[in-house]
């Protein structure tokens, strides 16, 4: 199903990686944010006989993040009988266990990708690979235990000469950059036969905020849900509330404006 906000189309479901048809359940990556937020949204509205698992990695170093996938959660599960429970699991990305193995990671060349003619490495540092990694086998189990796709609201990355302009490029993940996307695709395959489903990787958060605004969501969840992703280890004096420095706050600034 193709749907068009703010001047970007997202075929939801489509024929080629669905070819009999919406899937009757899908797990989703509920994080709390507005891009997962509104994902839930469109499949819940659109696709009411497709069974919404959401699940949410609950990052001991950053518990707002799950606050705020709780209060959506609980927001559209009460608009729609889709949503099923919100499932929590506990991850830590400063676990030394975990940074081990996400360093070895970030060297090895199946983690690297090709966006814009550049090489490039799926996370922007240690920390972030870190978190990475615990979500993936998070999702790896979760597709296991409903044997389905696993959908992320993951979007690409606003324009390069807005980012450069605003101030906020260099703190961006170069693997979300516009462009070719010679390594990415709507359906990553990745390990273990996990499938993940990422259908706004090919468009960006104008489009999500173009969800919240058609369906007059502006008011009533967008306000639940977070993007700052600093916390006062980062140098957000503000903290709990958003930083307005980093990466996520000047994109959701942007989206939104």
């Amino acid at each position: 199903m193709k749907i068009t906000y703010s001047n970007q189309t997202v075929d939801l479901f489509d024929k080629k990686h669905f070819p009999t048809g919406a899937p009757n359940k899908v797990v989703l990556s509920l994080s709390g944010g507005c891009d997962s937020a509104s994902l839930a949204f469109l499949i819940a509205t659109y696709f009411p006989q497709t069974e919404i698992y959401p699940f949410n990695c609950k990052d001991g170093d950053g518990l707002i993040d799950t606050e705020r996938a709780i209060s959506v959660h609980k927001y559209l599960q009460g608009r729609f009988s889709n949503i099923k429970e919100l499932e929590l699991f506990d991850v830590r990305t400063g676990d030394p266990v975990w940074i081990e193995k996400a360093e070895k990671e970030m060297v090895n060349p199946r983690n690297q990708i090709m966006v814009n003619g550049k090489l490039t490495t799926f996370w922007r540092n240690v920390r972030g690979c870190s978190k990475a990694l615990q979500c993936r086998a998070i999702r790896e189990l979760m597709a296991k235990k409903y044997n389905t796709v696993v959908a992320t609201g993951m979007s690409c990355n606003p324009p390069i000469e807005v980012m450069k302009e605003r101030g906020f490029y260099d703190v961006a993940e170069r693997k979300r950059d516009p462009g070719d996307f010679e390594s990415l695709d709507v359906f990553d395959k990745g390990y273990n036969n996990c499938i993940t489903y990422t259908p706004y990787i090919f468009t960006n958060k104008k489009f999500v905020s173009g969800v919240y605004k058609e369906h007059n969501l502006i008011k009533d969840l967008f306000p639940l849900t977070k993007s700052c992703a600093w916390g006062p280890s980062d140098g957000n004096e503000n903290f709990p509330n958003p930083c307005g420095k980093c990466f996520w706050c000047n994109e959701r600034a942007w989206a939104f404006q």
